[in-house]
């Protein structure tokens, strides 16, 4: 295989593995907010606005979800890499201005390399593209064209290192997968929040919170807490997760400002 070739199948898979991660994860009722909330302009993020947004109504996020998980199953087989690529490119375009706009931590830089990887293999196959705007009776002649042409002779087997590098990228991609499963799936930062500060009283309520990082690896978080009487900060708790396989860790109580 070429070496332009294995890299377009690489992009591939690797794109398919970032969208179907995302698809599980909210298809599992992660990432998005679905709990109970009172917004103002001086209490909610921009990023937090949006995932209050999307989770008001979860069959809506369900609907997001598998307009990133079936096109991301799609871009996995050389038949229908196409179809999911052209799928998944006005998708990860939304999401990549909707990150700009609503101030999303680094996340947004990766989405918009995801949206040029898109781009870069929709224009590898533009001429399927061009192909939509051609008179049928051309397409039909070009097709009898291509098929009196003899078939070229098949390529050679690929080096045995070529293909432990694939493996071992593949299944890395697989570990990712399963970790950001893993981690939309369980629990948030505020249980373990709550249950640190606490313990069995349930003296403090929670306020709000934030999470940092990308999702699945490197994740921060800072979760308010108040008690049932005032509507002021009573305590802050710093909390930590390195991957979704792990979890939320508590790194230190400071009191509220």
């Amino acid at each position: 295989m070429r070496a332009d070739a294995l890299a377009l199948v690489l992009i591939r898979r690797f794109l398919g593995a970032v969208f179907i991660a995302y698809g599980m994860v909210k298809l599992f009722g992660g990432q998005f907010v679905y709990d109970d909330w009172t917004i103002t302009r001086s209490t909610a993020s921009g990023p937090f606005l949006v995932w209050a947004f999307y989770g008001y109504s979860p069959w809506y996020a369900k609907f997001i979800a598998l307009c990133e998980l079936i096109p991301g199953i799609l871009l996995l087989f050389p038949r229908t890499a196409f179809v999911g690529a052209a799928a998944l490119f006005p998708v990860a375009l939304n999401i990549t201005v909707m990150d700009f706009a609503y101030g999303f931590p680094g996340v947004k830089y990766l989405v918009a390399i995801y949206t040029a990887l898109l781009a870069l293999l929709l224009w590898v196959e533009r001429e399927k593209i061009w192909m939509m705007f051609v008179p049928h009776r051309r397409v039909r002649a070009a097709l009898a064209a291509t098929a009196s042409v003899a078939a070229e002779p098949a390529a050679p087997p690929r080096p045995a290192a070529v293909r432990w590098i694939v493996g071992a990228l593949s299944t890395l991609f697989l570990l990712w997968v399963a970790n950001m499963v893993v981690e939309g799936s369980t629990d948030g930062p505020e249980p373990r929040a709550l249950a640190a500060v606490n313990g069995d009283t349930g003296t403090l309520i929670l306020k709000r919170s934030r999470l940092t990082g990308q999702t699945g690896i490197g994740r921060t978080a800072v979760v308010w807490l108040r008690t049932p009487a005032d509507t002021s900060v009573a305590a802050r708790v710093f909390l930590t997760r390195p991957t979704g396989f792990m979890p939320w860790r508590v790194d230190s109580v400071r009191p509220g400002t």
